[in-house]
């Protein structure tokens, strides 16, 4: 735990820890909105959180009240038919991207471990005359 003594300490401390317990902004937010940078307004709310441990369950409970009361399945009930198709057919297709992501992924592993093992150039150069 780091405590400076430090005119803009003195000056803002205060008025940022209310806004960070008020409104629960990250510190890339709040050094926006304060001449302060980044990375002393996290270690000020880091300093903050553990003096005050109830205040970081207390923006758990909020983010989770947060949350739509409904579940997707209700919702789902209440659309038109062909947005509901659309719907599937869009979870489908994220699906097959994710799986022919993770098959690029792969092939580009297995070439990188042949040239490795192989000490060969396998890709083709980009520029390269044909």
């Amino acid at each position: 735990m780091f405590i400076y003594d430090t005119a803009k300490k003195e000056r803002y401390y205060e008025e940022v820890v209310a806004m960070y317990r008020e409104t629960g902004y990250s510190s890339y937010r709040l050094a926006k909105l304060f001449p302060l940078s980044k990375h002393t307004l996290e270690r000020w709310i880091a300093n903050f959180v553990a003096e005050n441990p109830q205040v970081a369950s207390m923006k758990r409970v909020k983010a989770v009240k947060k949350a739509p009361a409904q579940s997707l399945e209700i919702q789902q009930e209440d659309l038109p038919r062909d947005v509901q198709e659309l719907q599937a057919e869009l979870k489908k297709l994220r699906a097959q991207l994710t799986k022919a992501e993770i098959k690029a992924e792969a092939y580009d592993e297995l070439i990188n471990v042949a040239e490795a093992k192989f000490n060969i150039q396998i890709r083709k150069k980009a520029g390269a005359k044909q």
